[in-house]
């Protein structure tokens, strides 16, 4: 058998690319088709005449068994995808709810004290301080006085 390539103009006849094992038909004289680096080889009739009805039988054959494997492959990876589910779920419920370093490493704001009668300044806390500075200026003028 003699190798050709993609865009080679050959007599008719039936060629197989040996990259993609796909056969080409001929009917007449012509450039195959592909690129410069596409592989073809001449089948002879007679070789594929003799390979079809070998090629069928192992179709026959084979293809209950391809519809099994994949009805097999379908129901298992739905039955993997549900077991995995369902462990991410246990997981998840059997967690603690109580995590002591939650508070620190959330890194939220500590809450604003409220005013109360006993201390109206913890709405402003500017008002606060100035409230304790004005205290401790007026307790150090009791005391030079």
């Amino acid at each position: 058998m003699t190798t050709l390539t993609g865009t080679q103009t050959v007599k008719a006849g039936i060629y197989l690319n040996t990259k993609t094992y796909a056969i080409e038909t001929l009917n007449q004289f012509g450039a195959l088709p592909g690129t410069d680096l596409d592989t073809y080889r001449h089948i002879p009739m007679i070789a594929m005449l003799a390979a079809a009805p070998l090629l069928g039988l192992a179709f026959v054959m084979f293809l209950p068994l391809i519809g099994f494997a994949m009805v097999l492959h379908l129901v298992g990876t739905k039955l993997f995808h549900m077991v995995g589910d369902a462990a991410t779920e246990g997981v998840r419920v059997m967690r603690p709810s109580w995590a002591p370093a939650f508070a620190f490493l959330t890194r939220s704001k500590p809450a604003k004290p409220t005013a109360t009668a006993e201390n109206p300044a913890a709405e402003n806390p500017t008002d606060a301080w100035q409230q304790d500075v004005e205290k401790k200026l007026s307790d150090d003028d009791r005391r030079e006085s």
